[in-house]
């Protein structure tokens, strides 16, 4: 029997003083085990069943007793690892909080997004959300079976679009309801014995399928970045030398204000502020070559304070002063 995980230490957080459970290499399955509350909190229980050649299952539900909040510690969760893994966490009901202390990340999660890790080692803290009830999925996968099952440059292209190609790596991600339920469906209750583990294989399979065709269809996250600015570009010379807010635009665009702006100097050779600059200063010498118009009115019209500071930045620009391109008189 082959498995992905040598040894494993688990502990509860409720509990600190409780013997942690150990569980190695050849005896990595463990049956329902009920997890410890405090006297009523609640209630709720843990199992994993290895369904041998690299890969492993976990389910846990917690339920809370009425009339508690906010985010509980439950347990950690340590392990020392054949090979990497491929790891997933899904929540079928409820909320969460992954903390991954070995890539230094807070992972929050809910029954609409999951968790996806590349992992050398587990280091993991366990936090529920006591609103009600926790119902979590987790499936972790030797990284050459990964490669056995989808071809080394499948599985790849399936890191790389998930944002977790090289190990230690974790992210968060929206999955559709379809695709997650598979997993979450892979440990059931109504099966026993070989016939449970050989639908639990199933469904692992069935879940890889779904999830690797479905992000065959979103491109890939450079692309996505390269489309998000390009989009940010054409809105400003919508904006026609208008000034937007760059925290805001950021924020519309999927981007922080500094990622916005290295992003966009990156692809267009210069920051937002000043490719907005050069539009105002475009439209402003068009302008001037083709009217009369004063230059108090010109600077009013694209966001100037005053004429002295169109006239600075016009010369910068250009290296003429503005009133020097008007057209001549008949």
């Amino acid at each position: 029997m082959r498995t992905a995980v040598l040894d494993m230490a688990i502990r509860w957080l409720v509990e600190p003083d409780l013997e942690p459970l150990c569980l190695g290499a050849r005896c990595s399955t463990l049956p329902r085990t009920p997890a410890p509350f405090d006297e009523g909190a609640g209630d709720g229980w843990m199992e994993m069943l290895d369904l041998d050649l690299g890969v492993h299952l976990c389910r846990v539900v917690h339920r809370f007793a009425p009339g508690q909040g906010g985010l509980r510690p439950m347990s950690a969760v340590q392990a020392d690892l054949a090979e990497p893994i491929f790891f997933v966490q899904s929540v079928r009901v409820g909320a969460g909080v992954l903390h991954d202390q070995r890539v230094g990340l807070r992972l929050a999660h809910d029954s609409q997004s999951c968790v996806f890790a590349h992992l050398d080692r587990v280091d993991h803290r366990h936090l529920a959300e006591a609103g009600g009830m926790l119902e979590v999925t987790a499936l972790g996968m030797e990284r050459s079976r990964l490669d056995g099952l989808l071809g080394a440059a499948a599985a790849r292209d399936l890191l790389r679009a998930l944002e977790i190609g090289r190990a230690p790596a974790a992210s968060v991600r929206p999955v559709p309801q379809h695709i997650k339920s598979v997993l979450e469906a892979a440990l059931t209750d109504s099966l026993t014995g070989g016939l449970r583990r050989l639908h639990a294989q199933a469904r692992v399979l069935d879940f890889l399928v779904a999830l690797a065709r479905h992000l065959h269809t979103l491109p890939c996250p450079e692309a996505n970045r390269r489309a998000r600015i390009r989009r940010v570009r054409e809105e400003l010379d919508q904006l026609q030398g208008q000034v937007p807010n760059l925290g805001e635009l950021a924020r519309r665009h999927g981007f922080s204000a500094r990622a916005l702006n290295q992003g966009f100097k990156d692809a267009f050779g210069c920051t937002v502020f000043a490719y907005v600059t050069d539009l105002r200063l475009d439209a402003a010498d068009a302008l001037l070559r083709a009217s009369h118009v004063p230059l108090k009115v010109v600077a009013s019209r694209l966001g100037y304070a005053s004429v002295s500071h169109f006239s600075r930045a016009y010369i910068a620009r250009f290296g003429v002063r503005p009133g020097s391109v008007r057209p001549r008189s008949g």
